[in-house]
């Protein structure tokens, strides 16, 4: 019986992909997550950061006006600004290391695109030195990783259907980690609108306070119970902006992670299809399968 073709690697010129080149946790020297994971400790301090710069950009730019006023009515408010630099981060990086891992999809000649190529124990060799010519470490990648743990074990697994099981088994594992990588920002979109709730209260109860002293102020003239206003008005102005810059700032971030979410889960199905469509279809484990 013919033996399967044994294909010839290929030698790239092109650069080796690496899932550091471009990553920022790792241009920092910080110690990097796995795959599209962010890390939560490096874009914390970044946040404080950022926070500090916008309160200074504020203060020397436009000491008297009416946004650093607004910003200043309650500390929840600076609060919402933390958070929310924060997500960004978070949302930054996940969405570089997204388009890191999309190369992988990219990379050509992984397996041989010859309708006689069958994979089989004796050529998924070939197959992983490939993936090796391509990528300075293959198990930064999603995609290699999925297909080094496929392909590596070939001869101790019977059918193909266990490969599939394998593979199905890998993919529902990168998908909960992914979903797990969103806990912290789905934490701050519901943080955020409390925050704003909070400085609500705080606010309306400043006006309370205040609005009492007006009403204590029996015969007094206009000229006196309108400075006696004043604060009221600041206290339901505190209520109705801190609310404003919560949930401006919710929506902003529950529409960007939406959007971020969706690229990481196209970025699944694309592994998925990739190895649908060029391991399991091409595979031959046994003369009658």
């Amino acid at each position: 019986m013919a033996q399967p073709t044994q294909p010839t690697t290929t030698v790239t010129t092109q650069p080796k992909l690496d899932a550091r080149t471009g990553d920022i946790e790792c241009m920092v020297g910080f110690p990097s997550g796995r795959y599209t994971v962010a890390s939560a400790p490096l874009w914390l301090g970044v946040a404080a950061v950022m926070t500090i710069l916008v309160a200074l950009f504020l203060v020397i730019v436009a000491p008297d006006g009416y946004l650093l006023l607004m910003m200043n009515r309650c500390w929840t408010n600076w609060a919402v600004v933390f958070f929310s630099w924060w997500c960004l981060g978070i949302l930054l990086a996940k969405w570089i290391k997204t388009s890191i891992q999309l190369r992988a999809l990219r990379a050509v000649d992984i397996v041989p695109r010859r309708g006689d190529f069958i994979l089989s124990p004796g050529t998924s060799g070939d197959v992983l030195r490939r993936i090796k010519a391509v990528a300075e470490r293959p198990k930064d990648f999603l995609l290699f990783r999925r297909i080094d743990m496929a392909l590596s074990n070939l001869g101790n697994i019977g059918e193909v259907r266990d490969v599939g099981a394998v593979l199905e088994s890998q993919a529902d594992s990168d998908g909960s980690s992914v979903d797990s990588s969103y806990t912290v920002i789905r934490s701050l979109i519901w943080t955020i609108p409390i925050l704003g709730f909070i400085g609500t209260v705080v606010g309306l109860s400043q006006a309370i306070g205040s609005f009492t002293d007006v009403l204590t102020q029996t015969g007094s003239d206009a000229g006196s119970i309108k400075s006696k206003l004043g604060p009221v008005v600041g206290g339901l102005a505190t209520a109705f902006e801190t609310t404003l810059v919560a949930l401006v700032a919710a929506v902003i971030i529950q529409l960007l992670s939406t959007w971020v979410y969706k690229r990481e889960e196209a970025l699944l199905d694309g592994i998925t299809d990739f190895t649908t469509e060029n391991v399991l279809s091409r595979l031959k484990l046994t003369d009658w399968q």
